[in-house]
């Protein structure tokens, strides 16, 4: 599947699935496409649109959305060039390690309603 095939699947919710590989993925693609802040709210809106059309609202996290987010912006900043996802990832295979955010968050901080609702800054290791 093309970029545009999975984002126009992501954006209509026509995926059939939608694991912490294709979150990348899109994130990916959003940062790529758009400045940080038009980013951040197509990839945040996204995913709430895409968890309500499951029946899943509850499941969104902001805390959880922006530090993948951020941690992928990260990546992008270090190495702009790469323009294909899988090269992306071959570059930075840690993207795709979902225990990472264990490192910089504790889980009584992820578990709390308040980190569900707005961003949290770290409270273990401080972001990159």
């Amino acid at each position: 599947m093309t970029d545009q095939e999975f984002l126009s699947a992501f954006e209509q919710r026509t995926l059939s699935e939608f694991p912490h590989r294709s979150h990348i993925r899109m994130a990916w693609l959003y940062l790529r496409t758009n400045n940080w802040e038009a980013g951040q709210v197509h990839i945040r809106e996204g995913i709430q649109r895409f968890a309500a059309a499951l029946g899943a609202s509850r499941k969104y996290h902001e805390t959880i959305t922006l530090f993948w987010v951020r941690i992928v912006k990260h990546a992008i900043d270090h190495a702009p060039e790469i323009n294909d996802f899988s090269a992306f990832i071959e570059k930075f295979p840690f993207l795709l390690d979902t225990k990472i955010i264990t490192a910089h968050y504790s889980s009584a901080l992820l578990g709390s309603e308040d980190a569900r609702r707005v961003w949290r800054e770290p409270d273990l290791l401080p972001m990159p």
